[in-house]
């Protein structure tokens, strides 16, 4: 009957530096004594004998290497009541400590205690004796229960946690059920969703000491977790998919014009070891509406998945362009960029079908959009007041007829800057394709407002902004339609 033990450390040292891990890695790391070793092997000689009518041969062979010699550690008393919280006689530790076969000796009210060899490697230190002994007193009937203190002040969220949390909530409103998957994943997932080399995602941080091969790498994107979820969900049976996931990415480089906890860039105060962006994603997959008698159903796809971007920047108040843009997982021409005062922050788009077969789902749309930028651009906890009824507004119509390339942001900033200070708001509200405009040509509807904070603006001067729109609208190719 063979038994054997290891050496822990240079079992986890070859695992980590060959990269494999297994069920005997895991087991042997832990290291066993090698008294233990002989311990089971009279256990499992005594079974045998007694249980299976085996034969006692006499004789051990016992091929050793070094025996640890067993810790002596001190215990102070005084140490025992400052760290417990309660009084524990000298007596009552040497009783405590002998019942679980350590060997005691006394001078004066400390304690020097020698670790028996099946606790050799988990007792190690002075504040390992003090648990042993408050663990065998009992904490439930002698350790006093206080309050923490405090300075008096309430808790309280930081703007950022507030509007994290208002971003959040609005995606649960909009009907996006809520996930938390690991920030772990495989090696293999840029390539799944077909990044190129080169690309900083393409390069994931590997960890020091993973529990498996499927989760020892930092995501870089949210989106492939996403996948992952929806596609499990679909395989047992949910027919609509919407997730959407709230967490960081972790990339090798990258930087972020703002500050604070979402930006990535530090830890508490202290920089962070990655760029570490918080992130909103979305995946949907079927019907996000189901049809009815009010109405037909609403697909995933780019459109509905823009609808629930511009909702959850409206919930923050904050103003968003959707540009033409690509990424190697979306399918061209469905696919844009997230513009948010100027800075790219995102995606939205189509899942490509070649990603999608890649997790059995016959279509997918999602977007993945940088949290810092909505925070920064966000108005709420910095409202001021502004009369907004004293003087009426003027709302009128223009539909603006440009070439099928032009992004309907690019006529709504052209609209917005002919307007000037008088024109407060430009919403495209629609779209038409057709003989009249020509081929190759759309024309897109915005209802404008304007207003002025000191009178109630003449129509001479709203016709003198409507000129000047037109002139901003033709520097981009563009016309009023009549």
């Amino acid at each position: 009957l063979e038994v054997a033990t290891w050496n822990g450390v240079n079992i986890l040292r070859t695992s980590r530096k060959l990269g494999l891990r297994t069920d005997a890695s895991n087991r042997f790391e832990k290291q066993l004594h090698p008294e233990l070793a002989l311990r089971a092997q009279r256990v499992a000689s005594s079974l045998m004998v007694e249980v299976c009518g085996a034969k006692l041969v006499p004789g051990t062979i016992d091929e050793k290497g070094e025996i640890p010699e067993p810790h002596r550690l001190s215990l102070r008393h005084e140490r025992v009541g400052r760290l417990l919280g309660m009084e524990i006689a000298p007596d009552r530790c040497v009783e405590y400590l002998e019942r679980l076969d350590f060997e005691v000796s006394r001078e004066g009210d400390d304690l020097e205690a020698t670790v028996p060899f099946h606790r050799h490697y988990d007792v190690t230190r002075e504040v390992d004796l003090i648990e042993e002994v408050g663990r065998i007193h009992g904490y439930a009937k002698s350790l006093p229960s206080t309050l923490p203190s405090t300075s008096g002040q309430a808790g309280s969220l930081t703007r950022e946690q507030s509007l994290r949390r208002r971003a959040e909530d609005a995606m649960r409103d909009l009907g996006f059920d809520a996930v938390v998957n690991l920030s772990l994943t495989e090696p293999g997932m840029p390539g799944r969703l077909r990044i190129p080399d080169g690309d900083v995602r393409a390069e994931p941080i590997r960890v020091s000491n993973p529990l498996s091969t499927e989760h020892s790498v930092e995501r870089t994107a949210l989106i492939g977790s996403l996948l992952d979820a929806a596609s499990y969900n679909r395989a047992h049976g949910a027919e609509r998919v919407a997730l959407f996931e709230s967490g960081r990415a972790y990339l090798r480089e990258g930087s972020s014009p703002h500050d604070g906890v979402l930006a990535g860039k530090f830890v508490g105060k202290r920089p962070a070891p990655a760029f570490e962006p918080w992130r909103v994603a979305v995946v949907a997959t079927g019907d996000l509406r189901p049809g009815g008698w009010r109405g037909d159903p609403v697909g995933a796809d780019f459109f509905s998945l823009k609808g629930a971007l511009e909702a959850l920047a409206a919930q923050l108040g904050a103003a968003i362009d959707v540009v033409p843009g690509d990424e190697p997982f979306l399918q061209p021409g469905r696919s844009g960029r997230v513009v948010v005062e100027g800075e790219d922050s995102g995606w939205i788009g189509e899942i490509h079908p070649l990603v999608c077969r890649e997790w059995d789902l016959e279509s997918a749309a999602g977007f993945e959009v940088d949290l810092a930028p909505l925070v920064a651009a966000s108005p709420v906890g910095d409202e001021t007041y502004e009369d907004v009824i004293s003087y009426p507004a003027v709302h009128q119509d223009v539909a603006v007829v440009v070439d099928e390339g032009v992004p309907a942001a690019e006529v709504r900033s052209a609209v917005l800057d002919g307007g000037g200070d008088l024109l407060r708001s430009a919403d495209v509200f629609d779209l038409y394709r057709g003989e009249q405009v020509g081929e190759g040509r759309k024309s897109l509807a915005l209802r404008l407002s304007f207003r002025a904070a000191d009178r109630t603006l003449t129509d001479e001067e709203v016709a003198e902004r409507r000129e000047a729109i037109e002139a901003a609208v033709e520097k981009i190719g563009g016309s009023l339609r009549e």
